[in-house]
């Protein structure tokens, strides 16, 4: 699981009330990233929050009793959930590559947290002080200390949050870059609410996704119906990308053909599937509630019997 790291050098708010404010975004937009499964309720820091200032004279430790203070209990709540770790390389051991690298640019004690998260590949966290800190990606350059005592240019875009909303631009690109990397169908069931959090899926597919030989497509065509429930408002009208389309009432009405078509759901139940897309050679059966919004998949594989 990904870790997130705090962005030290962006904690420069002008005053108590603006690094109060900066912090409740950023605390939600931390929450959002754990909750979409992209990073681990572990933070780390160069330094304890009582030394790591905010504002002038005004500590990240300060900044957090103000905020609950002022009654954002959840963000409040959330930060105590944290495994906070200090200093930075705490725990990762002597021989870790961070150890050889420094970064230039602005001092190394500042530009250490961004290295690191160029190096592990974890989200650094911080405010939105400066131009170079509104951005939920930035490019960190540094130099790479190779074997023979020289030096190499590296550079490397990683996630930044530094306000709420970032938090949906870096899951989703952690969410693609996870898809791409997917290698069989157990992976995909086994991490199916990582991957495709707006879709719920029936028991039966675990079966049918090890079984599909057009596997890339598969992936394809599920991204597809995740964001498509994702973008789904109170317009009850399907929010379909492509054609997904409904059984003709002469299927629905054979008994053998309307019994090919029942599978059981995430809860165990069986039930009719009888919205289906196009996959590959096969078919993606599917059941959605216009109430609630809900996509569930119920069957994958070769085209049903007609």
């Amino acid at each position: 699981m990904r870790e997130m790291v705090l962005n030290h050098a962006s904690l420069a708010a002008d005053s108590r009330s603006a690094a109060v404010a900066a912090l409740k975004g950023v605390i939600s937009g931390m929450a959002a990233l754990v909750n979409c499964g992209t990073a681990g309720l572990i933070l780390r820091s160069a330094q304890h929050s009582t030394q790591t200032l905010c504002a002038p004279g005004f500590s990240l430790f300060d900044a957090l009793q103000d905020l609950r203070r002022t009654g954002a209990r959840e963000e409040s709540a959330f930060f105590k959930k944290l495994e906070t770790k200090f200093p930075l390389v705490s725990d990762l051991g002597t021989e870790h590559k961070f150890l050889g690298c420094q970064t230039r640019d602005i001092p190394p004690d500042d530009g250490a947290p961004l290295l690191l998260c160029a190096l592990d590949d974890s989200v650094a966290v911080g405010f939105p002080t400066h131009t170079d800190w509104r951005r939920d990606r930035i490019t960190v350059r540094f130099e790479e200390l190779l074997c023979d005592g020289t030096f190499s240019d590296k550079c490397k875009d990683i996630d930044h949050l530094s306000k709420a909303d970032h938090a949906e631009s870096i899951c989703c690109r952690h969410r693609a870059k996870l898809r791409a990397g997917l290698r069989s169908g157990e992976e995909l069931w086994r991490r199916r609410r990582e991957l495709f959090p707006n879709l719920t899926f029936g028991l039966d597919v675990r079966k049918h996704v090890t079984a599909v030989p057009y596997f890339r497509t598969l992936i394809k065509r599920l991204s597809e119906l995740d964001a498509a429930a994702a973008s789904w408002t109170d317009d009850p009208a399907q929010p379909w990308t492509y054609n997904v389309t409904d059984e003709s009432d002469t299927v629905k009405q054979h008994p053998r053909l309307r019994a090919a078509r029942r599978f059981r759901s995430s809860s165990g139940a069986y039930e009719y599937f009888f919205w289906h897309a196009r996959c590959g050679d096969g078919r993606i059966h599917l059941r959605f509630d216009a109430a609630t919004r809900e996509v569930e998949i119920g069957y994958i594989g070769p085209h049903l019997p007609l």
